[in-house]
């Protein structure tokens, strides 16, 4: 009687393992799908702020397939290959997207294909082609094609484990008549990574005090946290010095017209590896950080 009942038992389970892979298949994809829309538009909105755009609107994404996206833009902006190439790949990493992708810069009065490159993953060679020279001021929409992969392959493995597991629990049940107990398994929450502010081709984290260049941290004192983000939050505009003296030292009590001036002189150097990043002294009214 026992040898009937372990085969229908086994049976039993893997149908019910089966049709739980397809059931989270169905609810991961709708989810899956709804993050992928709204990476795109950071990757978008990590585009504007890069190219000094605060004021246009981040436009609808496009999905032109399962893996494969595309970003409009509403207003011409002109680029390096390099930055945007940082820029995607920056926020592909950080949101565990597939790590093999194809680029493409699209022209949309013509549908020319500006600029491209490919991410191949870890094992193979990039190839990532014009590196270095400056394109023109254009309306861009930017392709990103992401490999396909077959979900059932991929969970194939875990399939197989199920069973096995499921074959031996019943083992076990059977022979020495035992129930086995599970532990629930803890989910740790990934912290949420605090939302970076493009300067150029640095990212500035107000919180953390810290620039990033590329893969390079550059440490700011609060002074200097406290004047980049006045500054980063009114790019290309003048900022009136004594706003800047107000501000930045109004719990001293005491202000000192050479202390700004200093604090101002330090910040332009740790700024100066993106030449396209300046911080002017527009005299008699104040300071612009220029990108």
């Amino acid at each position: 009687m026992k040898s009937k009942i372990l085969p229908f038992f086994i049976v039993s389970c893997l149908l019910f393992t089966i049709v739980s892979f397809v059931a989270e298949k169905s609810d991961k994809s709708d989810f899956e799908a709804a993050k992928e829309v709204i990476i795109m538009r950071e990757i978008s909105n990590r585009v504007l702020r890069y190219t000094g755009d605060t004021t246009s609107t981040v436009l609808p994404i496009n999905r032109l397939a399962d893996n494969e996206f595309e970003i409009p833009f509403e207003s011409g902006f002109t680029f390096k290959p390099d930055s945007l190439v940082s820029i995607i790949d920056r926020v592909i990493s950080s949101n565990d997207l597939p790590r093999n992708y194809i680029v493409n810069v699209i022209e949309c009065n013509t549908s020319k294909v500006i600029f491209g490159y490919a991410i191949l993953g870890v094992n193979q060679k990039n190839i990532v082609p014009c590196l270095g020279r400056q394109q023109p001021s254009k309306r861009y929409c930017i392709n990103i094609k992401f490999e396909e992969s077959n979900w059932f392959s991929k969970h194939l493995y875990l399939l197989g484990l199920g069973l096995l597991g499921v074959g031996l629990i019943a083992f076990v049940a059977q022979r020495f008549r035992k129930t086995e107990s599970s532990s629930n398994e803890i989910n740790e929450e990934l912290p949420i990574s605090k939302a970076a502010i493009q300067i150029g081709r640095f990212e500035f984290l107000p919180e953390e005090l810290l620039l990033i260049f590329e893969s390079e941290k550059i440490s700011l004192t609060i002074k200097e946290a406290k004047l980049l983000s006045i500054f980063a939050s009114n790019l290309n505009q003048i900022v009136d010095r004594n706003r800047l003296q107000k501000e930045v030292w109004e719990d001293e009590g005491v202000i000192v017209g050479r202390s700004l001036d200093m604090f101002i002189s330090k910040l332009r150097k740790k700024l100066e590896q993106d030449p396209a990043v300046k911080l002017t002294n527009i005299h008699g009214k104040g300071y612009k950080l220029e990108v």
